[in-house]
């Protein structure tokens, strides 16, 4: 038997696992990864950065149906979605590309295939024939640490298959060559509602079915509130409380089901005794190691944030612990998150939020940014909470353009811990002033808005 030895073996090319090793590499240790099927995981190949193309993509479509407001006569000829998804996948392949060079140039060695812990050490490598494991062994990798990244996957509903063809889950969705004529979306969360918000703007039939009672059940409820407008706006069919989403599926030419991921644990766990939450989730300590020494996990697969930059962020601080040993523990005190809805949402806020109970709030309309009409971009507004006695801002909620850029920095006023906004660190004309004003106006002292009646 072929056995290879390294310092760490890390299982999973996504996000984590990717940081994980070159950190790891970066740090003088010699690193094998095991991936079973593509560099980049869900985050590359069938999450993120699809989902975002297929939406700059409409982005694209409707600002040139709009270019007539800066004096520009265009016809736009009809979409062939194909085209789209070709594009999409150049990208995609593009961008794996430069993750394989940048993994060849720190000689961090690959291998394809699955692997399954045959002890705390030693992990057997089986080759995939067509997306199936087989029980060909390629290999097995001995390694002093062994770091776990293997993501998640789509979860499904009781009384309901994944087929491929009608019942299908986001990675189908982001691979179809045409737009369905109508298309139910079971789940309204942030996955349903950039899916809602993709096809229906492609001309597709939406209905979007949310078991709670609102969607983004998480979230803000103003929010919330706002995306469904925004949703009904597009045309979109907005189904909340919704316990019985399947009694109609017969009328829909595709059934996407997006309620959830589950973690890829299938990795033989069992043989070695590392412990897994209820829902299959790898247990791990603040520095995202195991119950056993020597293994971490880090990522979806953990279920702490299942979010590509809070992967990466743990793959890198693990790959220092792993080398250095346990000095660095996961900080998921700021974690921003964003929704591509049309307009973008995005929210943040302190993590231990809840405890404040003296909060006031302020809120900024686009229609009141400068900037925002310049672009066209009047639809939205920033929401902001602060600390009535130390005025210091607590949280931000944006829905409107760029706010997936704009929570970025509200992200760092936030973690810098400071203590309040001024208005010379703003750029003018920029959108970013809007999160100055609604910290202002939860002081009652932006001069940007028309005063409230007494």
């Amino acid at each position: 038997m072929n056995l290879s030895e390294y310092d760490i073996a890390v299982i999973g090319l996504g996000p984590g696992g990717f940081t994980a090793a070159v950190r790891a590499v970066q740090l003088g240790a010699k690193v094998a990864v095991i991936e079973k099927f593509f560099t980049g995981g869900t985050c590359l190949n069938c999450g993120c950065i699809p989902t975002k193309f297929l939406w700059q993509s409409l982005k694209t479509k409707q600002k040139i149906q709009k270019s007539y407001e800066y004096g520009f006569k265009v016809v736009l000829e009809p979409v062939i979605f194909a085209d789209i998804i070709a594009k999409k996948d150049r990208n995609i392949a593009n961008i794996r590309k430069g993750m394989e060079m940048i993994l060849s140039s720190h000689k961090v060695d690959v291998i394809n295939g699955t692997a399954l812990f045959k002890d705390k050490n030693t992990l057997v490598v089986l080759s995939n024939e067509r997306g199936a494991v087989s029980k060909d062994v390629i290999c097995e990798v001995f390694a002093d640490k062994i770091i776990i990244a293997s993501g998640t996957k789509p979860s499904i509903i009781k009384g309901s298959v994944f087929d491929g063809n009608k019942v299908i889950s986001s990675t189908e969705a982001l691979n179809l060559k045409k737009i369905p004529k109508n298309m139910l979306i079971i789940g309204g969360g942030a996955i349903g509602i950039e899916m809602a918000t993709i096809f229906s703007g492609f001309g597709c039939q939406i209905t979007l079915s949310e078991y709670e009672n609102c969607l983004l059940p998480n979230e803000d409820k103003e929010i919330s509130e706002e995306i469904r407008k925004n949703l009904l706006r597009q045309g979109v069919n907005v189904l909340t409380s919704c316990a019985n989403a399947l009694d109609n599926a017969d009328k829909y030419e595709k059934v996407l089901i997006v309620t959830g991921r589950t973690p890829n644990n299938d990795l033989g766990l069992e043989n070695i005794g590392i412990k897994t939450a209820k829902k299959g989730f790898i247990e791990t300590n603040e520095f995202c190691q195991t119950n056993i020494e020597n293994i971490y996990a880090v990522g979806d697969v953990a279920g702490k944030n299942l979010l590509a930059y809070t992967a990466q962020n743990e793959g890198a601080l693990t790959a220092e612990n792993v080398v250095k040993g346990n000095f660095i523990a996961a900080d998921n005190f700021i974690v921003p998150q964003a929704v591509f809805a049309m307009p973008q949402s995005a929210s943040v806020k302190v993590l231990d939020f809840s405890k404040y109970k003296d909060a006031v709030f302020g809120k900024f309309p686009f229609t009141a940014s400068g900037r925002a009409f310049i672009e066209g971009e009047r639809t939205g507004f920033v929401k902001c909470a602060v600390d009535k006695t130390t005025k210091r801002p607590l949280a931000f909620w944006i829905v409107g353009a760029h706010s997936d850029e704009l929570i970025n920095t509200a992200s760092q006023i936030l973690k810098s811990g400071m203590e309040y906004i001024s208005r010379e660190t703003m750029f003018h004309p920029s959108l970013s002033e809007s999160l100055l004003n609604a910290y202002e106006d939860a002081l009652g002292k932006c001069t940007e808005l028309v005063k409230n009646k007494d």
